[in-house]
């Protein structure tokens, strides 16, 4: 049973038992597009606890908000109750929702016209506020009056620019987007990162930053800024989360990346990328590329040519790369504890020493690495 068949299934039985019940959201917007989808949500007035007990295997993820994760065929499905939602506390979420029979009331209260689609069992689209129209129009939407929907919570704004990013779609609420901007703040950073770690997945990435200037959006994410601008000034896309931090911190300083919450090694690779760029690298050399690793070398390079307009040096680099005769330290056929064997001295910063120094002849060709080639060398030496 595939994930699709799976969730009708569960629809099926819920029907069964006098409940409606429709798949919603992101996988019916992209299942009009044709576009592989993730998660399947499906609504229902069937209550929280109804579900519960129609299903034996069951996870009760979001109860207050009506959620249970029912686990079906080894594929898990979110299974929400219709719900409609109370006034929203610090632009985020709803104070608590209330539980209606009305599927209209329930998708009247989503984000965006493309995401408040439902689908039956039957593959008929249900659809309330023109999403289908506004998807083959490559619109994005709110439901309703876009000053209220981004005021309720602000997120939502942040999602449409990923929207664009993702789809290719047009924004057509950014006046509502340029008067909220200033509540992004109110949003919790691992929130604004996780939007934009999928951000830059988008195959329309460049659209979506010149959206987010055009509607100063920018001017709230104080992390990401001063790098903002410089993509748009310069096209730069990055390809990955790692460039897109080294940008931002090139363009204005590490410590905005320090004060990130972001796993320590991210900040590591960012922290070597910066201070590669800040010493201003122009010719990779093998034990510089030895040192800082390849991908940390790429993209410094890539930020030379588009910060500092330098040749692209990229197929050096990897050419120089694959050609090293080690990669990292541990590839040295002479161990640390070998050094202090031959040297019959206490363990101490001298070992460092003489490592990098036999890595850098190996490195340039000047010594094999080899044992007893190594061992001759130290005894020469």
């Amino acid at each position: 049973m595939n994930y699709l068949l799976g969730a009708k299934a569960i629809i099926e039985l819920l029907n069964s038992k006098g409940y409606e019940a429709y798949i919603v959201g992101g996988y019916v917007r992209d299942y009009l597009l044709k576009r592989k989808s993730g998660d399947i949500d499906i609504a229902t007035n069937a209550l929280p606890d109804d579900v519960s007990n129609l299903f034996t295997k069951t996870i009760n993820t979001g109860l207050k908000h009506g959620t249970v994760t029912v686990l079906h065929h080894n594929f898990s499905y979110e299974v929400t109750t219709f719900r409609t939602e109370s006034v929203y506390v610090s632009n985020r979420k709803p104070e608590h929702v209330i539980f209606i029979k009305s599927l209209k009331e329930d998708i009247l209260r989503r984000d965006f016209t493309m995401n408040a689609l439902a689908l039956t069992k039957d593959d008929e689209i249900i659809d309330y506020v023109s999403g289908k129209e506004d998807i083959q129009n490559k619109i994005i939407r709110t439901v309703g009056d876009p000053y209220l929907r981004f005021n309720e919570d602000a997120l939502r704004m942040l999602r449409a620019f990923r929207f664009v990013s993702s789809l290719g779609f047009k924004i057509v609420d950014k006046s509502a987007i340029e008067m909220n901007a200033h509540l992004i703040l109110n949003i919790s950073l691992e929130r604004v990162i996780k939007e934009f770690e999928n951000m830059i997945k988008g195959e329309h990435f460049l659209a979506a930053i010149n959206d987010i200037i055009e509607t100063n959006f920018h001017l709230y994410l104080p992390h990401f800024k001063h790098g903002i601008i410089n993509i748009q000034k310069t096209n730069f896309i990055p390809n990955d989360f790692i460039e897109f931090l080294a940008i931002c911190a090139v363009s204005d300083s590490y410590e905005i990346i320090e004060s990130l919450p972001i796993p320590n090694f991210i900040k590591k690779e960012v922290k070597v990328i910066y201070n590669m760029f800040e010493v201003e690298i122009l010719d990779f050399t093998k034990p510089l590329i030895f040192r800082n690793g390849l991908n940390n070398c790429l993209v410094v390079n890539k930020l030379n040519v588009f910060l500092r307009n330098t040749n692209d040096q990229a197929k050096t680099i990897i050419e120089d790369y694959n050609n090293l005769p080690i990669k990292k330290q541990c590839d040295l056929k002479f161990k640390g504890d070998q050094i202090i064997e031959f040297y019959n001295r206490a363990p101490g910063i001298w070992i460092a020493e003489i490592l990098d120094d036999i890595i850098l002849k190996v490195i340039l060709g000047e010594l094999d690495n080899d044992y007893d080639k190594i061992k001759h060398y130290l005894l020469n030496k």
